[in-house]
């Protein structure tokens, strides 16, 4: 597990195994190198950059300066660095730490790039996205919430400002954010404001059981996300958690069970609900820690919670008092002109909506198209070209083959389902299209990290090919 993702061990296997390591020069002329860090025994020379940056890892944090804070941080768990310098870091970097006597890193981890409609960002091209005019726009827990949930640590991820307000919108306004003010008003209109105790046998009921499971399957997964470095997973698990107490809700209807006269029920279901927030807001605080603090402020909770206490049912404490705060997460409010005469109006959800296209208008849909999609959706998908390098059936599967690929030069492994209309030796070499963002998965025990693009009719398939010569890694549009 030195280097993860483990598809990128064989970028660095295939440097060792193709190049004769020889003595690495960690020192420029100044007459062709002014600038750098002048070398201790000769003012003629400066340090390679690159030695001098490495080195910067271990002195940040204390090495040959204070043992102690040394021991404290080193050596890393992780090592996360970009997947363009993965080389340096799995190389030279382990062999200045060997040489030194120093423990290696337990993981370099190489994480993927974030792209702009498919392309690298770059101020050539003109489509870098300012971090800091997204902070200042929608704030800055918002954004590391997207830029942690959308991306899968190891794969490149697309950004698009309609990706980020559908994500906000989706996760953040309706679902966590509809769900605390949900519970904050009913609590203030059924209980006086203050957290009702639920009954001694809360969890005895299926729909609560079912309901605090789904709460500690999010717990388990954000520490396996963790620990895996998958940690958009464990962020989707906590947001299904999230979708589970609303529905929850539903299920219960809290505003019927506040017109009988035995208030016992209607307790549970609101004490279950702030109780799944405790835990869901504890999970999600290092991603979101100004706005966890304040749902948890809202419900009457103050300081963190253990990773054993979250565990645990019945940790807050019936009787603390809720606060109204106004929205959590107010919706992101996108104006669709459809012509100088409409005007938008605020539906009752707090969306600004157009009114829809008139029938049989040139921008009503073909009846015989099926599921719509807007253009957003398709810039999600990042489509390279790539080149087969290898084939093999998988080992006990009669339509897989194991594809060894690669795109702009870097290894990648994938799966397909294409073994009953090609051989190994008839895919080989050709340069095919593959969908390079998709999220890793094990198919047969085996790690397919993309998906090739195929068409099919009947009982016959055919790989989507480039026509003509291309170089691997180029975007299809």
């Amino acid at each position: 597990k030195f280097i993860q993702p483990s598809f990128r061990k064989n970028e660095t296997l295939g440097f060792l195994e193709n190049k004769e390591l020889k003595d690495l020069c960690i020192s420029r002329p100044k007459s062709r190198l002014a600038w750098g860090i002048e070398l201790p025994f000769d003012k003629d020379y400066v340090c390679y950059v690159w030695f001098d940056a490495l080195v910067n890892y271990i002195s940040a944090v204390g090495y040959r300066s204070d043992d102690a804070q040394f021991a404290k941080w080193w050596p890393a768990n992780y090592h996360l660095i970009g997947k363009d310098i993965l080389t340096t870091h799995t190389v030279y970097w382990p062999t200045m730490l060997k040489a030194c006597g120093i423990p290696l890193p337990q993981t370099i981890f190489a994480h993927g790039w974030w792209l702009m409609g498919g392309d690298k960002m770059s101020k050539s091209l003109g489509n870098v996205v300012n971090p800091m005019d997204m902070i200042a726009r929608f704030g800055v827990d918002a954004f590391r919430y997207f830029l942690m949930a959308e991306m899968a640590l190891g794969q490149d991820a697309n950004f698009t400002e309609d990706s980020f307000t559908r994500r906000f919108n989706a996760d953040l306004a309706n679902d966590l954010g509809n769900l605390v003010s949900r519970v904050i008003d009913m609590t203030t209109r059924y209980c006086g404001g203050k957290i009702p105790a639920p009954a001694g046998n809360a969890l005895d009921g299926s729909d609560e059981k079912a309901l605090w499971s789904e709460i500690q399957g999010a717990v388990k997964a954000i520490q396996t996300g963790l620990a895996e470095m998958r940690i958009d997973q464990g962020i989707a698990q906590a947001l299904a958690s999230v979708k589970a107490v609303n529905k929850y809700f539903e299920v219960k209807q809290p505003w019927t069970q506040a017109k009988a006269e035995d208030k016992t029920p209607l307790h549970t279901t609101l004490y279950l609900a702030a109780e799944s927030l405790r835990v869901l807001s504890q999970l999600l605080q290092p991603v979101m820690p100004e706005k966890m603090e304040q749902l948890r402020k809202a419900i009457g909770l103050l300081g963190p919670c253990t990773m054993a206490e979250l565990q645990e049912f019945g940790k807050l404490p019936p009787g603390r008092e809720v606060t109204k705060s106004g929205p959590l997460f107010p919706r992101i409010v996108a104006e669709e002109k459809l012509g100088a005469a409409t005007s938008p109006s605020p539906s009752a959800s707090g969306v600004t909506a157009s009114p829809p296209s008139p029938k049989g208008g040139k921008d009503a849909a073909p009846p015989s198209v099926v599921g719509i999609i807007e253009i957003s959706d398709v810039a999600k998908l990042q489509l390279r070209t790539a080149k087969v390098v290898a084939a093999e059936v998988v080992a006990g599967a009669t339509k897989l083959l194991k594809l060894q690929i690669e795109i702009d030069g870097q290894p990648r492994q994938i799966v397909a389902g294409i073994a009953q209309h090609y051989k190994p030796e008839e895919i080989t070499g050709k340069t095919i299209v593959v969908v390079a963002n998709l999220k890793p998965a094990v198919i047969r025990g085996v790690e397919s990290n993309g998906m090739l693009l195929a068409a099919s009719k009947g009982d016959k398939m055919r790989v989507v090919t480039v026509d003509g010569e291309i170089a691997s890694g180029a975007t299809v549009k």
